[in-house]
């Protein structure tokens, strides 16, 4: 195998990969870089859920201009401490995490049931 110089997420440390799919330099930068993700969804959670469960009180409120800025917030403080380095996957491969572990099964369609209002699988 040819080894790649890469980078490290967290850190910008580069290094010769000789492990394809390799992302962090050390099991410090990569536990850095989870506990950061990790931190920031328990954050973004609750704001999720309540505007996805009370539509109406989360419009008044303007929850979606709040999770809006809330990563606006995260983005700045990340250009500042690890500047042109993403801190979250890209979207394929979040959705392939959740369907390997099964927790976003594969062709699950939520349709609304108009006469109650809730969703249900279809």
């Amino acid at each position: 195998m040819i080894a790649r110089h890469i980078g490290c997420l967290e850190c910008g440390k580069l290094w010769n990969d000789r492990k394809a799919g390799r992302q962090f330099c050390c099991t410090t930068c990569r536990m850095a870089f989870n506990n950061r993700r990790m931190k920031r969804g328990a954050e973004l959670y609750d704001l999720f859920r309540a505007m996805r469960r009370e539509r109406d009180q989360a419009k008044a409120l303007g929850l979606w201009s709040e999770m809006c800025r809330l990563e606006l917030r995260w983005h700045q403080e990340d250009e500042a401490t690890r500047p042109g380095r993403r801190s979250y996957m890209p979207p394929a491969k979040a959705l392939a995490n959740l369907r390997e572990t099964g927790r976003l099964p594969i062709g699950d369609v939520l349709v609304r049931d108009n006469a109650t209002g809730s969703r249900r699988r279809a």
